[in-house]
């Protein structure tokens, strides 16, 4: 219900989920289609709030059996038990900080960065909120940030997300067919502690599920141009995350414009 008030009365943000899913359905993708996708980004939306106010009542262990799907579970022991700790790349498709909760009850504690929300109350409530399960949650910012790197140096597991330039700080490269602004902080952390850089995609199923799958860790390619590095290997992850986007739309939660070139709308003139 929250998701579709808010898909009709925030046209700015409306336009520009729908600029987003253009890109993602394509040039063929009728108007009917495009919206139908945008719609459904913000039920997501929608539905990521109110797994935010159930995680503390969550129980893990009974979610982890009957409603929780993951395949690659081993790369994150291995991580752990090396003493390497390890960066792990996602994105803002279907809640990827509800797809972690259920880790819990595995012994997992993962930290993950997030973007600072105003008022600060409010950001200090969902911090809490994030928490209740026994993951940490920390703003991005130096702070943030020093924690982050203490944590990866003791064998920690971080959660990073590339699809959003919270920081202001990413590099322009190509995704899905256009140029956008990407992250490159989870490479940089990797590259900078010498954890391993593991990709995971995570996604909602029918049933209040989740599935996730866990990549074995991608070989970090260093030639010293510390600058070069970050661009390729973060470039090396795009694909990966390319296919999962375009599988379901509708699941990308990004309420904000990635691409400065917009496709065109059906229709229009060239």
């Amino acid at each position: 219900v929250a998701g579709d008030g808010a898909y009709r009365w925030r046209r700015d943000t409306r336009d520009a989920v729908g600029s987003n899913m253009r890109r993602l359905l394509g040039p063929d993708a009728g108007e009917d289609e495009v919206q139908r996708a945008t719609r459904e980004v913000f039920r997501n939306a929608g539905r990521y709030y109110a797994d935010l106010i159930h995680v503390g009542r969550l129980d893990v262990e009974r979610f982890y059996n009957e409603r929780y799907e993951i395949q690659g579970e081993e790369y994150l022991h291995a991580a752990k038990d090396s003493g390497r700790g390890a960066v792990l790349v996602g994105t803002h498709f279907g809640n990827p900080e509800m797809a972690v909760q259920p880790l819990a009850a595995k012994g997992f504690s993962i930290m993950g960065l997030v973007e600072t929300l105003e008022p600060k109350a409010l950001s200090d409530f969902t911090l809490w909120l994030r928490e209740r399960q026994g993951h940490v949650y920390r703003t991005i910012g130096y702070a943030g940030l020093k924690e982050t790197i203490r944590r990866l140096k003791s064998g920690g597991l971080v959660a990073i997300l590339i699809d959003r330039d919270v920081a202001g700080t990413g590099v322009p490269m190509q995704f899905c067919g256009a140029e956008a602004s990407i992250s490159v902080g989870a490479v940089d952390l990797a590259i900078r502690t010498g954890a391993d850089l593991i990709p995971a995609r995570s996604w909602r199923l029918p049933g209040y599920g989740f599935k996730v799958v866990v990549e074995p860790p991608v070989e970090i390619i260093r030639t010293g141009n510390l600058e070069a590095d970050l661009r390729s290997n973060t470039e090396r992850l795009l694909p990966i995350f390319e296919e999962l986007l375009r599988s379901d739309p509708g699941q990308w939660a990004v309420l904000e414009a990635i691409w400065k070139d917009q496709p065109p709308q059906e229709g229009a003139v060239q």
